[in-house]
C-alpha cells in the first residue's frame, strides 16, 4: 500500500508529539518509577568525530538495530535517540546543519524515496517507511515511522 501524504504528515506529526512527549517525561516519575521511553544522549565529553551518511558517528549512542535496510542517515554525530521499535526521533549535530540536509535530501532520493518539502521541513516516504527532517541551530532532527 502506498504511503499517502496525510498518512506520512499524520506520522510526522504522531511521532513529533511522541518525541517532545519523551524529552519532557526522561528520567523519572515519582509515581510510574524509571521512564519507559528509550533515550541515550551522547556524552558530555564531546568525544566522537565527523562522520559520512554511510557510517554516522555515534559519540556513545548506539542507533536502533531495527532501523529499515537501506535507510541511509545524516552525517553529523548521533547525539540522542528516543523512541521504541518502528517509531525514533535521531538528534544529530553538525557544524553546518544546512549542508547535511542538502547531502542527506540527496541520500534519500538517491535510496528511492519520495522527497517533500512542508513548510520548512521534508518528509521522505518509501514503501513502508516515513521520515521528516527538521534542523535547529546545530542540530539536525530525524523523525522516523515504519509501518
Amino acid at each position: 500500500m502506498p504511503w499517502k501524504r496525510t498518512t506520512s504528515l499524520a506520522a510526522v506529526a504522531a511521532l513529533a508529539v511522541l518525541g517532545l512527549t519523551a524529552c519532557q517525561s526522561e528520567g523519572s516519575d515519582a509515581k510510574a518509577g524509571p521512564s519507559a521511553t528509550a533515550s541515550t544522549q551522547a556524552p558530555a565529553d564531546g568525544s566522537g568525530d565527523s562522520a559520512t551518511s554511510e557510517a554516522p558517528a555515534t559519540g556513545g549512542v548506539e542507533k536502533p538495530d531495527d532501523l529499515p535496510a537501506g535507510l541511509p542517515l545524516p552525517s553529523g554525530k548521533l547525539t540522542s535517540v528516543t523512541g521504541s521499535t518502528g517509531a525514533y526521533v535521531l538528534t544529530f549535530s553538525a557544524q553546518d546543519p544546512q549542508a547535511v540536509i542538502d547531502e542527506y535530501r540527496k541520500a534519500l532520493e538517491g535510496a528511492q524515496y519520495t522527497v517533500v518539502d512542508i513548510a520548512g521541513v521534508f518528509t521522505a516516504t518509501s514503501d513502508k517507511t516515513s521520515v521528516s527532517v527538521a534542523t535547529g541551530g546545530d542540530t539536525v532532527v530525524l523523525t522516523l515511522a515504519t509501518l
